[in-house]
């Protein structure tokens, strides 16, 4: 078995997590209050997370995703946001903007590898804020380098 990044895991056992309890609460929820509306919905989330799940260990399998390293170089804190800017500068010197949510933590002057969903989320030639739209919508996790 080939290794699995520990931010792909994660995101890909979290996901199955979240399915699994949408569907016991709904279990517990039923067999207390009787309610078939609410085991139904809870169902369909779980479902969801379940096929969600599934693609997402489909890609990982494939290798059907992007790594981006680099150190971070600026970190642009929005206030009011639930996102904050960093700027990543890979070996190669290029500079990449990045905008990701503040549950995810990152220092400047530290190295990082980024995932990505696909290979086309790294965008050549656009401006920066398409760019940088792209990449955060397309974000699959990020680890600490040591």
């Amino acid at each position: 078995m080939e290794h699995t990044p520990k931010p792909l895991l994660r995101r890909l056992v979290l996901t199955f997590l979240v399915g699994a309890g949408c569907f016991f609460t709904g279990l517990v929820f039923f067999l207390h209050q009787k309610d078939i509306s609410f085991f139904i919905l809870s169902i369909l989330l779980s479902a969801g997370s379940a096929a969600k799940a599934i693609l997402l260990g489909l890609q990982i399998r494939r290798k059907n995703y992007t790594v981006l390293e680099g150190t971070c170089t600026d970190v642009r804190l929005k206030l009011f946001r639930n996102t904050h800017d960093i700027v990543l500068t890979d070996q190669d010197g290029n500079e990449h903007l990045l905008r990701i949510g503040k549950d995810y933590k990152v220092r400047p002057g530290l190295s990082y590898r980024f995932y990505f969903r696909t290979s086309e989320s790294i965008p050549s030639g656009q401006p920066p804020l398409l760019a940088k739209a792209v990449l955060t919508d397309n974000l699959l996790g990020v680890e600490e380098l040591k």
